[in-house]
């Protein structure tokens, strides 16, 4: 699995009061999740039993309840880190409304907007043929 992106991980632990143990949990994950072959939620369960799909995103629990990683995975290939956040943090703010959890899928409107230009093109060179 191609985890984009670490940065995102390193920045959290840089700010955090607590920098050694949210290196320390984060990179665990990160290394888990990295080598990870994941087809479908239920594998990814497997996995992390504690994870929970929301809407389409995936929530990690990291460090024992510490900290919570929002997702979005793209199986089997690539996961989106999109926020971390402390526990505390994540039961006040409205993360789901931020981040467009409930939103349409963006990888199923990227493809039905592919086959509608491929449908055109195929319209296009059929009457450039006429």
């Amino acid at each position: 699995m191609r985890v984009i992106s670490k940065s995102r991980l390193r920045l959290f632990w840089e700010s955090h009061k607590n920098r050694a143990d949210a290196e320390r949990w984060l990179s665990a994950w990160y290394k888990i999740a990295k080598t990870a072959e994941w087809v479908n939620f239920a594998s990814l369960k497997q996995t992390f039993g504690s994870a929970d799909q929301v809407g389409s995103c995936v929530v990690f629990d990291v460090g024992n309840n510490r900290y919570r990683l929002i997702s979005r995975v793209f199986y089997p290939h690539r996961l989106y880190v999109l926020r971390v956040m402390e526990h505390a943090e994540y039961d006040r703010v409205p993360w789901a409304k931020q981040c467009g959890c409930h939103h349409r899928h963006p990888r199923k409107l990227a493809g039905s907007l592919k086959s509608v230009s491929a449908g055109r093109r195929v319209a296009a060179t059929a009457r450039k043929r006429r």
